[in-house]
C-alpha cells in the first residue's frame, strides 16, 4: 500500500472535520476522493502530508510512519498540486518549476545541478509549457498555471502525487487534458496518484478506484462501477440520478431535476 491511514481525526477549533478516517490507498493506481462540500476531502490530504497536525490517528507512507521521518524526507516521496499557490514574487515559470527540486538539494546553500535543470525541462516539455519557461508564472491563464503547479510537483520526482481539486478552475477541455496526463504517468511510470475531485463523470473516466467521503468519514471505497450507483449518490449527495454505462461499461451520472 502507498498510503495507510488509521483512525485519523482532526478538528478546526471545536469543529471536528475528520472523525476517524480509515483508508488504504494502493500503489500504482489513480485514486479519486469524492464527497459533498465540507466533508473533509482537502483536509484529509493536508493531514496525510502533515501540513495539518492530526488530533489522533496514524499515517504511513510506503510503510513508513510519517511522523518518524523529517518533512524533507517525506517531500522526496510525496508531492502536492494545490488548488492555488501562495506565490508572491515575480518568478519565471522555469524557476518556479525548479522549486520542486528543493527537497533533493544537499543543503540550502547548494545550487541546482544539471540533473535538476534537465528534470524541470523534461516536465515543462511533457506538459506543453516549455514555450512559457521565461514568462512570469503569475501572468499565465488559470489552466496554464495549473499545469505549472503540476510540473513543479512532478519535478519533485515523487512516488506519490496528491492533487487537491486540480480541475476546479479549468474548463472541460483543460480538465480532461490534465487528468489524462496524470493517468498517463500512473500507467507509464507506476506513479501513485490521489486526487480530490468534484466531477463524478471525470472521476469515473480516469480513476481506478474511488473513495467517497461523508461527514468526515469514508463512506464507500471501490471501483467506479462499484460505488457510482444511484443508491449511493442519493445517500451521500441527496442526489436523484440516472447512472448509465458507456461502451466500456463505466458509469456516467445524469442528474434528475
Amino acid at each position: 500500500m502507498a498510503i495507510k491511514v488509521n483512525n485519523l481525526k482532526f478538528s478546526y477549533g471545536e469543529k471536528e472535520t475528520l472523525k476517524g478516517v480509515n483508508v488504504h490507498i494502493k500503489k500504482g493506481k489513480f485514486t479519486g476522493i469524492l464527497g459533498p462540500n465540507g466533508c473533509g476531502k482537502s483536509t484529509f490530504l493536508k493531514n496525510v502530508l502533515g501540513y495539518l497536525k492530526s488530533n489522533s490517528g496514524n499515517v504511513k507512507i510506503n510503510n513508513i510512519d510519517r511522523d518518524e521521518v523529517s518533512k524533507k524526507e517525506i517531500a522526496k516521496i510525496i508531492s502536492l498540486v494545490p488548488q492555488k499557490s501562495n506565490l508572491m514574487a515575480t518568478m519565471s515559470v522555469e524557476d518556479f518549476v525548479l522549486m520542486g527540486r528543493l527537497p533533493h538539494l544537499k543543503s540550502s546553500w547548494s545550487g541546482y545541478t544539471k540533473e535538476d535543470k534537465n528534470m524541470a525541462s523534461e516536465n515543462l516539455k511533457f506538459l506543453g509549457l516549455d514555450k512559457f519557461k521565461e514568462r512570469i508564472a503569475l501572468s499565465l491563464s488559470g489552466g496554464e498555471f495549473q499545469r505549472v503547479l503540476l510540473a513543479r510537483a512532478l519535478t519533485q520526482n515523487p512516488e506519490i502525487l496528491l492533487l487537491d481539486e486540480p480541475t476546479s478552475a479549468l474548463d472541460l477541455n483543460h480538465a480532461v487534458e490534465l487528468l489524462n496526463r496524470v493517468k498517463t504517468l500512473v500507467q507509464d511510470k507506476e506513479l501513485t496518484s490521489v486526487a480530490v475531485l468534484h466531477d463524478l463523470n471525470l472521476a469515473s473516466m480516469f480513476c481506478d478506484e474511488l473513495i467517497i467521503m461523508k461527514d468526515g468519514k469514508v463512506a464507500y471505497q471501490g471501483t467506479p462501477k462499484e460505488v457510482l450507483t444511484e443508491e449511493i449518490l442519493k445517500e451521500v449527495y441527496n442526489l436523484k440520478s440516472k447512472v448509465l454505462k458507456d461502451e466500456n461499461g463505466y458509469p456516467y451520472v445524469i442528474p434528475l431535476i
